[in-house]
Formats: structure tokens, sequence, C-alpha cells
């Protein structure tokens, strides 16, 4: 079990942790006098440590938050990481922050890169190589903020092919409902499109929302470095799977999607044509 506090020292406009030292290696004894069994056993306790090494040295997140100008960017990535709410952010550089997150007994280093440009094609291949992860914000009170949305999410997909994405479309300000020009259904129908999550949150109300889409990206970030690793085969049927997930949770809570029927196939049987045995010939299996 690792525990749930994050451990942070304020530098400059980032977060930084404490790094964790590896375990040292097994001592490697000499294989002169051993069985076969026992040099198996040694080799594979060599593996299973160069195995948690590498493990370790491969937990870092990278989660890049985009999107046009006003749309709340900094006050997202803020309120997940210290569940305070700021309301107003004027800057124009780029701010990366560090923290170390447990997600399902599995502790992994973060680094979130809030970015204050805005989406040209150089800034987003840039950004795109970087990262692993994407957040991709809007304003429901401001149409022209989605319609930016929409390019980033074409961007990062020209960016990263023939790579699956994982990405994140977070509809943000949901309390000035009055004022929407955004809807619901729009935003989902742009999340199925680009086969990422959707999310509608409001980060002057509440932290449970951010929280919920922030930890949903970095779980299918994190399985889609560990299937790196496996054959090809089970690669894709994980990717395949990651973007059916991406794709339910973007439909939304409203409506339930049917469960999909599965199909089945019957394979025909090979008919055999019985033919009579002529006494002369010899007889030949069909």
């Amino acid at each position: 079990m690792c525990r749930n506090q994050q451990r942070s020292q304020a530098r400059g406009g980032e977060e930084v942790q404490g790094e964790e030292k590896s375990p040292p290696p097994p001592p490697s004894p000499p294989t002169s006098g051993r069985s076969p069994l026992q040099q198996q056993q040694q080799r594979r306790r060599l593996y299973q440590h160069r195995h948690l090494q590498h493990q370790q040295q491969h937990t870092k997140l990278r989660v890049v938050v985009l999107g046009a100008p006003g749309v709340g960017k900094s006050a997202l990535t803020v309120r997940y990481l210290t569940r305070r709410y700021i309301s107003e952010y004027r800057r124009a550089v780029n701010l990366l922050y560090r923290h170390t997150i447990c997600l399902d007994d599995v502790t992994s280093h973060v680094e979130i890169l809030d970015v204050s440009q805005r989406g040209k094609e150089h800034v987003l291949a840039s950004h795109a190589r970087w990262g692993e992860g994407f957040i991709v914000v809007y304003s429901v009170d401001d149409a022209s903020t989605f319609m930016e949305a929409r390019v980033i999410l074409d961007a990062l997909q020209r960016a990263k092919a023939p790579l699956y994405v994982p990405a994140v479309l977070l509809a943000n300000k949901q309390d000035l409902d009055a004022g929407r020009q955004v809807s619901v259904e729009e935003g989902q129908a742009l999340s199925l499109q680009h086969g990422c999550q959707f999310h509608e949150v409001s980060a002057a109300e509440s932290h449970v929302g951010i929280t919920i889409a922030f930890q949903s990206l970095l779980r299918e970030t994190r399985s889609l470095r560990q299937a790196r690793a496996l054959p090809r085969q089970h690669r894709l049927s994980i990717v395949a799977v990651s973007r059916m997930i991406g794709s339910l949770i973007g439909r939304g809570w409203d409506t339930p999607s049917p469960p999909l029927r599965p199909t089945l196939v019957v394979p025909q049987p090979q008919k055999r044509i019985l033919r009579r045995k002529d006494k002369n010939r010899s007889s030949n299996s069909l």
C-alpha cells in the first residue's frame, strides 16, 4: 500500500517532489559450483530486479493542458492540485507542475504542463512530442473556444499519428449555464469523433469532477505505457479497449448506451460426396 499524501516543495512556479531511490540489485554470486536450477533461479531474480528498476524509472507521466486563452486552464490545474480556486490568472509563460499521486495502489510521478500560448501548429507539435496525455479545455459560454478545441484535437491526432492519443475534452464554466453557447450534446459528439473522454465541470464550484477527469486520463496513460512492453497482439487489444472506454465515457451519463450484441459465426461443415467403389479401381478416401 502506498500513501495518498503528496510530498512537494515549492520552487519558483513549480511543485517538485523528492526522488525515491531504487533498492540495490541483489548480489550475483559466481555460477561455478551451482546446479542449473540454482543458476536459473538466480537469473530470474536478476530479471525481476531489472524489471522493477525499469518500472520505477518510467513511472513519470506527462500531461499537457491545452485550450484557448480565458477558458480556465490554470484554474482547473490548480484546483486539481491544491483543491483551491483562484479566479484570475494573467501570465504569458508556461507553468510546469510536479506532484506524486497514488492511484490503484500504484505511485506515479506526474508532470502537468499548463500552456499559455495559442494553439499554433508548431507549438502543438512540440507539446505533442513532450506529452503523453492531453486535456483540451473549452468554455461552455464561448463558442469560439469550442472551435479552437476542435482544431487542437485535430492537430494532436495529426502529430501523434498513427498512435492513439489519450485525451480528455474538458468543458469548463458549467455554472454559467445562463449564457451557454455550447450544448452538452455538441461536446459529446466531438469527443466521440476523436475517441476521447468528455467531462463537463466547473472550476468555481467543485473539484470533484476535475479530479475524476485528471485521474481517468492518468489511468489511461499509464495503462497504455504498460501495454507498450507487451507483445503486439496484446498491445493492440489493450489499445482497442482504451479507445472503447474513452468513447463510452464520452457519451456522458444522461442516456446509457444499449449493450452490444455479440456476433456468433458458425462455420459451415464441408459436404462429403460418397461414390460407389469400383472393383477394378483402387479405393481413394474422399
